[in-house]
Formats: C-alpha cells, structure tokens, sequence
C-alpha cells in the first residue's frame, strides 16, 4: 500500500513542479497586478486583491531567496511587486532589486526604486525624497502630493526616473478631477 502512496505523491509533486510559478513569469503575475488596478485610483483594493498581491510578494521573496532570478526584467518585475507592500523589510528588498535591476540595465528599476524609497519615508514620517507617493484625505476627499524634501531637485527626481515637481502637482489635481 505505501508504494502506490509514493507514486501518487510523486505524481503529484511533478504536477505541482510543472504549475510552479518560475522567474519567467513574474512579467505576467506584475501585468496581471496592473491590470487589477486600472481605472480609478481606488479599483482592485479588496480582500482579494491584497490577498492576490500578499501571494505574490511571497513568490517573489522566494525566488530571491533561492537566488533564481537572472535577468535586469525579473529584478524589475520582482521590486514592482514588492514595492506594493507596506512592510519595511519588503520595501527595501523592492529597492535593493529595484537598484539590482538597473545594475543589469534596466533603467526602470531607478523609478520602483524610487517608489520604495519614499514609502520608506513616509512610513517613517519623514518626507518623501522623489515624489512618488500620493495619499486620500477623506476629510477633504481630496488627494495629497505626501510631503516632498525640498532639497531634492528636479535633476535627481529625473535620474530616477520621476517627472519634475510640476508634474508631480499636476498629478495631483488630476487625481482630485477622478474624485470629482
């Protein structure tokens, strides 16, 4: 009776192997993350899809772990995904491949580098160094530009990636016509 067991959990530890999630993939699990979000600032931030993104951070925290991922896009795809978390340790693991993904050549990794730098700050109450970071204030419903260090300039705002202050306040008055 156990070797039938043994092959049915071989079996089944081949399916799962063949189902597994690979670095290559990461492409589709960050689309499918942006596609769950488009349309209003406030679309896809249900159960589900912080459940979904909790599983996909998990994910990728495993292919780092493992050392699996090669390529500039699959550091990339990985911090894009991290960088949706709140947690500390996640954000700077998001900006370490953020920063490794540019290393390799993809010069996108400046801007979710950037991403996660600032939500570092905001965490920590300090202002944000690029200005990537918006916030809802429900009193007001209105949404907030999060505070900017002034002495960061549009110069290193455009090394990494990040538009120039104007257009980051344009950002925000768009962001406040949705609400509208």
């Amino acid at each position: 009776m156990r070797a039938p067991h043994r092959l049915a959990s071989a079996v089944l530890l081949a399916l799962l192997a063949a189902c597994a999630v690979t670095p290559a993939s990461l492409e589709r699990m960050y689309a499918s993350s942006v596609r769950e979000r488009s349309g209003s600032p406030f679309a896809g931030l249900g159960d589900d899809y912080l459940e979904r993104m909790s599983a996909r951070r998990e994910t990728v925290r495993g292919f780092l772990d493992a050392g699996s991922l090669e390529t500039a896009e699959q550091h990339l795809y990985a911090a894009a995904i991290l960088v949706s978390s709140d947690d500390e340790a996640d954000l700077v693991l998001a900006r370490d491949t953020a920063l490794r993904a540019a290393e390799l050549g993809e010069t996108r990794g400046f801007r979710v580098a950037a991403e996660a730098i600032d939500k570092l700050a905001m965490q920590s109450g300090t202002p944000q160094r690029y200005g990537t970071q918006y916030y809802y204030e429900e009193v007001l419903s209105r949404w907030r530009l999060y505070p900017v260090d002034p002495n960061t300039t549009d110069t290193e705002r455009q090394a990494m990636g990040v538009e120039p202050m104007a257009a980051l306040l344009e950002r925000e008055a768009q962001l406040n016509e949705s609400v509208r």
